[in-house]
């Protein structure tokens, strides 16, 4: 059985990615330097090349280091499937059973029931 698990970035995290982020625009400056006063004047394409992807890098660093939510936060907030180790060795039956338990309790809404226990039935 698979679950899903949304993962978000603690504010430690989040504040590491920035502090990272700055460090890795201040590198990416200092080879833009580079590449501005030693590569690109005799470096031809190589010169343009260098450059270019420099000063790409920059902004990237910059972008992770001043954004609102923090560095790649975006991509961290996804879900990811997991296979549950335990699932298979409960029977249908007991299964259900938990699921009318926790519906009798209410702690699940009649569409969360419906859903699941189609999911359950689905297995057979």
């Amino acid at each position: 059985m698979k679950r899903k698990i949304t993962y978000r970035p603690s504010s430690a995290q989040i504040r590491f990615g920035r502090v990272f982020s700055g460090v890795f625009a201040l590198v990416a400056l200092g080879f833009v330097a580079i590449g501005v006063t030693q590569v690109l004047p005799g470096g031809g394409i190589f010169g343009l090349v260098w450059t270019g992807m420099a000063v790409c890098f920059f902004c990237i660093g910059v972008y992770g280091a001043v954004s609102k939510e923090g560095p790649y936060s975006r991509w961290n907030r996804g879900s990811l499937e997991i296979e549950d180790e335990g699932a298979g060795t409960e029977s249908v039956e007991e299964r259900m059973r938990k699921l009318q338990a926790l519906y009798d309790q209410r702690l699940i809404t009649p569409e969360e029931y419906e859903e699941k226990r189609k999911e359950i039935l689905r297995q057979l």
